[in-house]
């Protein structure tokens, strides 16, 4: 028998956990769903370290990329955040970059933009330097974000994309990967996208806890990433397990998971 198994490529733990989860619960609950690796991803240097000691005492199912919100580049230091991502990264602690980019959704001032743009094309060199993937935030700034990366040099993947069907095919065309989050089971852009993307270029994400696939819980966890594979099989017609097979192989190959 063939067990379906689901990866959950972007997460943010320590905010899972604010909203009143234990980690080893959350833990329990994504191996009942046969989910095999959670990949972290905090965008604070405040929970960096945090992050770091979740793999370290879970090497084998928590995983990390380090980021920063892209809405609020110009309130942080960015040099001490790549110096902290480039130590890290020395260490082979962590996955990948992300997630960076662009935010027009929160972000309307001119000025402000630009600087965004500077400092994404930092952490797209960054990227290039480490030989590590990038993981895109791009909200309501997606054709931007994808001319930006015309210079990445390793696998990105479009983080719980929303942009246009057009601009997703670019997206695969350059060889980009789009996450399809779990909310997927009740919006409408994402099951579009699920359906019209080829399945050698999605992925599977939580952002947990956010973006739920249950109307009526907020809160969401890794665990549940395996309704975005159960939802992209109906999307797409085919088995739950070719779903599995094919995303899960997708993300061991960007992120060099060794499962």
């Amino acid at each position: 028998m063939i067990i379906m198994q689901a990866i959950d490529t972007h997460c943010h733990i320590s905010h899972t956990l604010k909203r009143g989860l234990k980690l080893n619960i959350l833990l329990q609950h994504a191996q009942a769903n046969n989910v095999i690796a959670i990949i972290d991803s905090p965008v604070s240097i405040d929970d960096y370290l945090q992050s770091i000691r979740y793999h370290r005492s879970n090497p084998k199912k928590i995983y990390v990329t380090l980021g920063a919100s892209p809405a609020g580049y110009h309130e942080m230091n960015i040099d001490e955040l790549i110096g902290n991502i480039r130590s890290y990264a020395g260490k082979k602690e962590i996955v990948g970059i992300g997630e960076v980019g662009l935010d027009y959704y929160w972000v309307k001032d001119y000025t402000i933009r630009k600087k965004q743009h500077e400092t994404f094309k930092r952490f797209i060199d960054l990227a290039n330097e480490l030989q590590l993937p990038l993981i895109i935030h791009s909200r309501d700034a997606e054709e931007e974000a994808v001319k930006e990366l015309t210079i990445a040099e390793t696998p990105v993947i479009m983080h719980s994309f929303g942009g246009d069907i057009d601009t997703a095919l670019e997206c695969i065309d350059r060889g980009h990967y789009i996450s399809i989050p779990t909310c997927v089971t009740n919006r409408r852009k994402h099951r579009r996208l699920a359906k019209e993307i080829p399945l050698d270029f999605l992925i599977t994400e939580t952002d947990s806890p956010y973006l739920s696939p249950f109307p009526d819980k907020k809160r969401n966890e890794p665990a549940n990433v395996i309704y975005a594979v159960k939802e992209i099989a109906k999307i797409k017609e085919i088995s739950e397990n070719e779903v599995s097979k094919v995303i899960v192989n997708n993300a061991k190959k960007i992120f060099n998971l060794k499962l």
